[in-house]
């Protein structure tokens, strides 16, 4: 209901309703209810993010206002029977822990009281404080409200479902249909990073200006069809990252075709790699610049329109195909360490390795997806002020909303799977995540070119070269666009 069908290209059934609403602007009223299946429902995050309101009751022992809860119904763990637990079931107050009777329940039912998110209930009744200001009113009706059933027949249905053979079916009945509460999946959330707080992780210089102190600058794009998504990283000691630029490049596909198009966006970012970046020459004064630096190893998402990558890495030095592999990843095909290097694997870093590809005379990094969206949502879940933290450049926090998303659109789970134990896995909740590839593509180019976490088991560390020392360094004919290759590639793709 809260989600589009797998080959629809309309929006979800709620969406589509509140569309046909529109016209009222605020005098629109949508009335949504419903049993909560899990924390990302429709519902529950209607919720949420609503006014969060409670239907509290008084005690009738120590008159505070309470929420009596699924742990305050007890005397049925110990029951030898379903009869026991039925006959001892009882609900008691969070505060006093004093039991109450059903007639008691009742009472308290009739006097209840509804209670937003900031509000306060006081020993005279009264409500006090400021709600929040939402245009959704939300609250949840739970076993506690429901008169239809007594305090003993809810204890036994807590103790059929503690001891179904089926206990996990059956506890997940009882919190959708008793207690109104998201089911808690077979899986564990291992990051709860969201987009707000993405965009407020701010570093001290401007757009396009690398902090000072930057020892490797790094880039990716990630390619699609329509739009090519691209991040350029700076690397300070211990793997300090400063998301310096990011953007989209348009793919002119309905005009050129899917593979000029591409080639051409490329050439585009390829371009704008070879312009560079400035390094600030004092951290304190943004405005002061100093010499251009150029990313020393680009990444190419080689997922969608490989040859085409390939053939386009061949024209441009310091730019690689890659392929990410993970359980996450579209075909799911499983990263593979390999143990050593041979004539095929001529490099293994950290959740990824090179390889040289014989047929086409080039390098192709085969990564960890999982292992680097993981380092990844490290990096930016640690504080600002420790080694290791990423930061953005300077921007209003709502410029960066469409970044954050991204990065957030996929989610880390630990799954326990019969026969494998706990597997980890990356869930995508959004259909955009293409930075997220992007960066994680940059990230694992940085850990190439020396960015280590720890400075004292760190590789040397090689200053990315500057546009004069490349030219000093080849004093061949070759550019960095290998002109040859570049025209032979686009008379190929022309004649396709």
């Amino acid at each position: 209901m809260d989600q589009p069908g797998a080959s629809s290209r309309e929006a979800d059934k709620v969406t589509q309703l509140e569309a046909r609403t529109r016209a009222y602007g605020s005098r629109k009223r949508i009335y949504l209810e419903c049993t909560v299946s899990t924390q990302e429902g429709r519902t529950w995050q209607e919720y949420q993010h609503g006014t969060r309101s409670q239907i509290v009751l008084p005690c009738p022992h120590c008159e505070h206002w309470v929420l009596p809860e699924r742990e305050q119904l007890v005397g049925w763990k110990d029951a030898e029977s379903q009869t026991a637990a039925r006959d001892a079931g009882v609900f008691t107050c969070p505060e006093c822990a004093a039991a109450w009777s059903e007639q008691e329940r009742i009472t308290a039912n009739a006097q209840s009281q509804l209670v937003h998110a900031g509000q306060q209930v006081d020993e005279h009744g009264t409500l006090t404080g400021d709600p929040k200001r939402t245009e959704t009113l939300g609250f949840r009706w739970s076993a506690i409200h429901n008169l239809f059933l007594t305090a003993g027949d809810i204890a036994a249905d807590e103790w059929r479902a503690s001891r179904s053979a089926e206990e996990e079916n059956a506890e997940r009945e009882m919190r959708q249909f008793v207690w109104c509460l998201p089911v808690l999946p077979s899986r564990w959330a291992e990051t709860a990073l969201q987009a707000e707080e993405i965009t407020r992780r701010l570093g001290r210089w401007p757009r396009g200006v690398l902090p000072s102190e930057t020892t490797q600058l790094t880039a990716a794009i990630d390619l699609g069809k329509h739009l090519c998504h691209w991040v350029v990283v700076a690397w300070q000691p211990q793997a300090t990252g400063h998301i310096v630029d990011y953007g989209r490049i348009e793919v002119a596909s309905n005009d050129l075709g899917v593979e000029k198009a591409l080639t051409v966006a490329l050439r585009e970012f390829a371009e704008m790699c070879v312009s560079g970046w400035r390094l600030a020459v004092d951290d304190a004064d943004p405005t002061s610049l100093g010499e251009t630096i150029i990313p020393g190893v680009v990444l190419i998402d080689a997922g969608y329109m490989i040859d085409v990558v390939y053939g386009f890495c061949h024209t441009v030095q310091g730019f690689y195909p890659s392929v990410g592999r993970g359980a996450s990843q579209q075909r799911q095909q499983w990263y593979n360490r390999p143990t050593s290097t041979g004539s095929i694997v001529k490099h293994i870093g950290e959740g990824f390795h090179v390889n040289w590809i014989r047929a086409t005379h080039q390098y192709l990094f085969e990564i960890n997806a999982d292992h680097w969206k993981t380092w990844v949502h490290q990096r930016l879940t640690t504080p600002l002020n420790e080694p290791g933290a990423m930061t953005l450049f300077q921007a209003p926090p709502h410029e960066h909303l469409s970044l954050g998303k991204h990065l957030t659109a996929e989610r880390q789970t630990e799954e326990f799977v019969n026969g494998k134990g706990v597997v980890t896995r990356w869930e995508r909740t959004r259909r955009n995540n293409h930075w997220l590839d992007a960066l994680y593509n940059a990230c694992t180019a940085g850990h190439y070119a020396g960015a280590r976490l720890l400075g004292d088991q760190c590789a040397p560390i090689k200053r990315t070269r500057t546009l004069k020392q490349i030219a000093e360094e080849k004093q061949e004919t070759r550019h960095w666009f290998d002109d040859q290759r570049w025209n032979e590639m686009m008379n190929r793709t022309l004649r396709r």
